[in-house]
């Protein structure tokens, strides 16, 4: 349902980056989606679904995520994603987490994250079309300028809009996101992926994701495995693991990760 990423420019902590899929990529996915089955985006994948939690109902993914890029150690712990559904169609969220930053020769930094408050809107569901589509507006703040100083939060603000497509094809399940990043303190960026999803039995749900980030003079291709693992009808423990590919810049993550809980009421 939602998708656990903020949108940075330097430095940025893990999952909360922003990637981009080429426009080509991204048409040959959507034209094989013929119809919906059930949400794949959304934590622990960094690409998202036009899924909300329905009207009055919650969604609370509380996780650690950790990233490695090189010099730099960064590790979110605890991550809130807070989701709350303002009826059938729309989600509204707040995610705020807890930075901590090891760096090469300065050791370790610790400090509160920036804010990110979005609203999704599903405008277009299965029973009409055959596909879901939405959108979902976020914009991200930072709180504390100590985090800044440390960098552990970017200036300014961010604001990304993108928009998001679910589908299956046969027992695949299948989702699309493309986007762009209004960025105050920086080059602005764009971002898409796609998520291929099956039911990997036993109570659990594997995907696997492609996301490329493309920014002036980079481009960054991230290749994520996530598990969903239902435990109760309210309680799911999510991961991922994944890495970038692309030139070796100070963005590219070798090592990419997330473990939590999703509950859902």
């Amino acid at each position: 349902m939602m998708a656990n990423f903020a949108l940075k420019t330097l430095p940025t902590p893990p999952f909360r980056r922003v990637r981009a899929l080429s426009c080509r990529h991204l048409a040959v996915l959507l034209s094989a989606l013929p119809a919906l089955t059930h949400a794949q985006g959304g934590p622990p994948m960094v690409t998202d679904d036009p899924d909300t939690p329905g009207d009055g109902r919650w969604e609370i993914n509380i996780a650690s995520i950790g990233s490695h890029t090189p010099g730099r150690f960064d590790l979110t712990a605890p991550d809130a994603d807070i989701n709350y559904g303002w009826g059938d169609h729309v989600q509204l969220n707040l995610d705020i987490a807890w930075d901590l930053a090891n760096e090469r020769d300065n050791g370790w930094t610790s400090g509160l994250s920036e804010a990110r408050f979005g609203v999704k809107w599903r405008f277009l569901d299965r029973e009409q079309a055959g596909v879901s589509l939405s959108t979902y507006p976020q914009l991200l703040q930072n709180i504390l300028g100590a985090s800044v100083r440390r960098g552990l939060a970017t200036p300014g603000k961010q604001f990304y809009l993108p928009v998001q497509i679910s589908g299956d094809a046969g027992e695949f399940g299948l989702d699309g996101e493309i986007g762009h990043t209004f960025v105050q303190s920086g080059p602005d960026q764009w971002a898409a992926g796609f998520i291929v999803a099956h039911d990997c039995g036993a109570g659990f749900y594997c995907r696997l994701e492609i996301r490329e980030t493309r920014v002036p003079h980079d481009s960054q291709t991230l290749v994520n495995f996530g598990w969903t693992h239902k435990l109760t009808e309210s309680l799911n423990f999510l991961g991922a693991v994944g890495r970038d590919f692309g030139p070796a810049t100070a963005d590219r993550q070798s090592v990419l990760f997330y473990l939590g809980v999703q509950i859902v009421r």
